[in-house]
């Protein structure tokens, strides 16, 4: 995709996704969603706290991907990984723009084959917790919520398609296209290599791996935790249920997933979320209501992560490649 061809995405999504805020919010009625932010009042503290505790989680899961003897400084993989957190909600790259970012600040304490790697796998990892937590709630929705036969039917149909795509996709992990070797452009060659490189370490540190999942799905966990005491200070009286909380940040990792295009999902969140909220017998004034309490802690977190970029200064010389003696970066 061109600059241009991004741009014009960009601006499409950000307009598109601004229609959709004003549309939800009016829909379900500036005062009230207002009044529900109001009954969160410092409860909005213990939830920045707990989005703090959410990237400690995932600094820790890529930490685990990294070889077991990486002088890697936890503190600065978290800023690291702040860092490219924030640069890739605030493009519509995504992980083309939030990983290279973090390859380039770590490079003073990673060689480059050992960063691209470890965080080739991270993501691996983390997208297989993904799924899991997308199962887990389809299962969970298709027990507890009354939905029409047709939405029953397509749920299922989902799942199955889901379950044949994370087959295929371990299956094209461990024996690759089978490309020709004549036909292999650099693109192709690199990519091999970096497969090669993923299945070295997942051979001989498969516990660790294991241990990077356990971390992730417990980031997932607290991640429910945060829907639900966000929602018992947005619903007042009426106690949410952990399947509520469950089925909401499913819907947000999906909605995470599908629109990272849009800058912040703004709109996307609140709008697909005050929908979905009715069927969970929840109003959708409580439904944009966390939508919008989320977007607060995502530009929190992600203006501390843009402010670490802007600060960031490295004084060591580029780490060398544990196969090569070749420094990471040339600066």
């Amino acid at each position: 995709m061109s600059t241009r061809s991004q741009r014009i995405l960009t601006l499409a999504g950000a307009l598109g996704g601004l229609v959709l805020f004003i549309y939800a919010v009016r829909r379900a009625g500036v005062g009230e969603i207002i009044n529900g932010i109001q009954r969160v009042g410092w409860g909005l503290v213990p939830i920045l706290v707990i989005a703090g505790l959410r990237f400690v989680l995932r600094t820790a899961a890529w930490r685990l991907c990294t070889p077991a003897g990486t002088r890697l400084p936890f503190g600065r993989a978290l800023t690291v990984f702040l860092a490219g957190d924030a640069i890739g909600n605030v493009t519509p790259l995504g992980l083309i723009a939030s990983e290279p970012t973090k390859v380039f600040l770590i490079r003073h304490h990673l060689a480059t084959r050992e960063s691209v790697t470890s965080l080739a796998l991270d993501n691996l990892v983390y997208s297989a917790s993904a799924l899991v937590m997308i199962a887990i709630g389809a299962v969970v929705m298709l027990a507890n919520v009354p939905l029409s036969f047709a939405s029953r039917e397509w749920s299922v149909v989902a799942l199955v398609v889901l379950a044949l795509a994370c087959v295929i996709g371990l299956q094209v992990f461990r024996k690759g296209l089978g490309w020709s070797a004549r036909t292999d452009s650099p693109k192709r060659l690199r990519i091999a290599a970096l497969r090669a490189s993923m299945l070295e370490f997942s051979a001989g540190n498969p516990m660790r791996l294991w241990r990077a999942f356990a971390v992730d799905m417990t980031f997932h966990a607290l991640a429910v935790f945060e829907a639900y005491i966000t929602l018992r200070w947005l619903l007042g009286t009426l106690a949410p249920t952990l399947t509520e909380a469950l089925l909401f940040e499913v819907l947000n990792r999906v909605i995470t997933v599908a629109f990272k295009f849009v800058p912040f999902r703004v709109g996307i969140d609140e709008a697909v979320t005050g929908a979905f909220a009715p069927l969970l017998a929840v109003s959708s004034t409580a439904g944009v209501a966390l939508a919008v309490i989320r977007k607060v802690r995502n530009l929190f977190w992600n203006g501390i992560g843009l402010a670490l970029i802007a600060v960031s200064h490295a004084r060591e010389a580029p780490a060398t490649d544990r196969h090569g003696t070749a420094p990471a970066h040339r600066t």
